[in-house]
């Protein structure tokens, strides 16, 4: 028995099929780039080991390349979710066990860089409306992009919090590292070229989701202020009745 809606024409599984594609050479535009000039340095540690000379891989070089593997598990892991999201109905979640959980699949990978996660909660702004996968690669991908953004800053640290403001809630990701440019903040979720990092792209995939869950995204550091501050809004209301 088909489930094609009784309105089916060939055409629409065209579109679908483009759809799917579309959507699967988009995460391979997010990770294709940084994951080749990963694997090439990678390949040259591995050159020096089997050649012998494990003696020129100093501490500092060795660590280097522990965190290009982690950026490369970690940027292919995002692309696989993003192609298997399959999203689904909004429904009410707890803003405060969701941040949790992703702040403990992050946790690791923050300590071995020495950055320390802290997470603070406002009761009132618990229950958000949310999609809970979309969410959890909206906040890993803020993490990471934090993470990079951390790079050689002493005492570094990165905080998410969750707050209540005009009867909508709201979570916050921020960092005390080198902030953004202010040439890139006007432009920071419209230009895929750009952003933090060189992954402007991971901001647009946050943008995306955000508007996919009827929220918003903007960067919210206070002027003046070091690091940089990611602000989610949620909407009180489903976006799609």
């Amino acid at each position: 028995m088909s489930n094609r809606s009784p309105g089916w024409t060939p055409n629409d599984d065209v579109a679908a099929a483009k759809d799917r594609l579309a959507a699967v050479g988009f995460i391979a535009s997010i990770i294709g780039h940084r994951a080749r000039n990963k694997l090439s340095t990678i390949r040259a540690a591995l050159e020096l080991l089997h050649a012998g000379m494990e003696e020129n891989m100093s501490p500092e070089y060795r660590a280097a390349l522990l965190r290009e593997m982690d950026d490369f598990v970690g940027d292919f892991n995002l692309g696989i979710d993003m192609v298997r999201c399959d999203f689904g109905p909004l429904e009410e979640l707890s803003a405060k066990a969701v941040i949790e959980g992703v702040l403990g699949e992050f946790g690791p990978l923050a300590q071995r860089r020495g950055v320390r996660l802290e997470g603070s909660f406002d009761p009132a702004a618990d229950r958000v409306l949310s999609d809970r996968r979309l969410l959890r690669i909206v906040l890993l991908n803020l993490l990471r992009n934090s993470l990079e953004a951390l790079d050689g800053v002493k005492a570094a640290a990165i905080r998410v919090r969750t707050e209540s403001s005009g009867g909508r809630s709201a979570v916050e990701v921020e960092d005390n590292g080198r902030g953004v440019p202010p040439d890139l903040e006007e432009r920071l979720f419209a230009d895929p070229a750009q952003g933090r990092g060189g992954i402007g792209l991971g901001l647009v995939l946050c943008r995306d989701a955000m508007t996919i869950m009827g929220g918003t995204i903007r960067l919210a550091t206070p002027k003046g202020a070091a690091g940089a501050r990611f602000r989610l809004e949620f909407s009180p209301e489903n976006p799609v009745s």
